[in-house]
């Protein structure tokens, strides 16, 4: 491009932008599980209050979205699924739920899945719901 007079871009410093580096797939993965999670606590803060968590809606006239909270009262007690996407995620060899008997429980679970992400332990389970959608 020499030769080409940019008088009225010449007060501007010139730089090459290189590609950003692409995402780990796994790292995307632990990143929007455990965005998912603090979600959820959100969604058990409101609810211990008997509240609805809801986010605002994207378009503008639309009404806002309620979050559905990855428990279920069954039992006596709540059935807490750790999910990816629309699908639970296999928490050992064979369950998809953890168990508690009163819903202020709930916490400890969303705080060990929290954990259980950050040190990498859902990437398995995550890799399998992410191959399934695929086929």
């Amino acid at each position: 491009m020499k030769g080409i007079d940019m008088s009225s871009l010449s007060k501007f410093t010139f730089k090459t932008l290189a590609k950003a580096p692409a995402v780990d797939p796994i790292q995307r993965r632990r990143d929007k599980i455990i965005a998912a999670i603090e979600q959820q606590k959100l969604v058990l803060a409101a609810a211990l209050k008997g509240e609805i968590f809801t986010i605002p809606a994207k378009v503008e006239g639309k009404a806002a979205k309620a979050i559905r909270p990855w428990w279920v009262a069954q039992d006596n007690g709540f059935y807490v699924q750790c999910r990816y996407g629309a699908r639970a995620l296999i928490l050992n060899a064979t369950n998809n739920a953890v168990f508690v008997n009163k819903l202020d429980e709930v916490a400890a679970v969303l705080a060990a899945f929290d954990a259980a992400a950050k040190a990498g332990e859902l990437d398995k389970a995550m890799a399998a719901v992410a191959e399934r959608k695929k086929g």
